[in-house]
């Protein structure tokens, strides 16, 4: 699992980003550079990424294709046109981060966290996501066409202008959600929890 050591600056409890002793916030800009390109370098050449920590960075043109993903934190951070096609991501953290035209096809996402994240122009395409927390997104503009999505938790979410096309919806949680223009067609929704009015 990623470190729990927090940050060296004064009342900062945010975890370090390796191998400094501060986060991402209160690191110099060569720091943070130095965080950005070490973890992107590992995430594009390493076929295993494990316990990293890096918390409200910025990452853009990732070509993270067929990697393992695994007890690592991104929270709070920024992907723009990241490619994640076939990775494997298990029990990772992505709560309250921002992700615009990027792309999670073909990939295997179990026990991870996407609440609060904001989901532009984003693909979850011919995906496995299992007992994952998508709870409080913004999605607009995206799909979880063709995907398992088994025990995930979509709650108090706002969807707009996303589908959910050919999908197993089983036990899938739609709980106080905003839907506009959601599409659930070919999928199983009599299996996930709405509120009478939610679909």
């Amino acid at each position: 699992m990623f470190s729990f050591k927090e940050c060296s600056h004064p009342g900062c409890r945010t975890y370090v980003s390796a191998p400094y002793d501060v986060c991402y916030h209160h690191a110099t800009n060569e720091q943070k550079r130095d965080m950005i390109e070490r973890i992107a370098g590992k995430l594009e050449s390493d076929p295993i990424v494990r316990d990293e920590t890096v918390v409200g960075g910025a990452f853009e043109d990732l070509r993270v294709k067929d990697r393992v993903l695994k007890a690592s934190n991104f929270a709070f951070s920024v992907f723009t046109n990241c490619d994640f096609t076939g990775c494997r991501i298990i029990n990772c953290f992505f709560d309250f981060c921002i992700f615009i035209n990027c792309s999670f096809i073909d990939s295997s996402i179990r026990y991870s966290v996407f609440s609060g994240s904001t989901i532009r122009s984003t693909r979850f395409n011919d995906d496995i996501v299992i007992h994952s927390n998508f709870m409080g997104i913004s999605a607009d503009r995206s799909s979880y066409d063709h995907s398992d999505l088994y025990y995930s938790n979509f709650s108090m979410s706002k969807l707009i202008r996303t589908s959910f096309e050919d999908c197993n919806l089983k036990r899938v949680n739609y709980t106080a959600c905003y839907l506009k223009d959601v599409s659930f067609r070919y999928s199983n929704p009599d299996e996930a929890f709405f509120r009478e009015d939610e679909r």
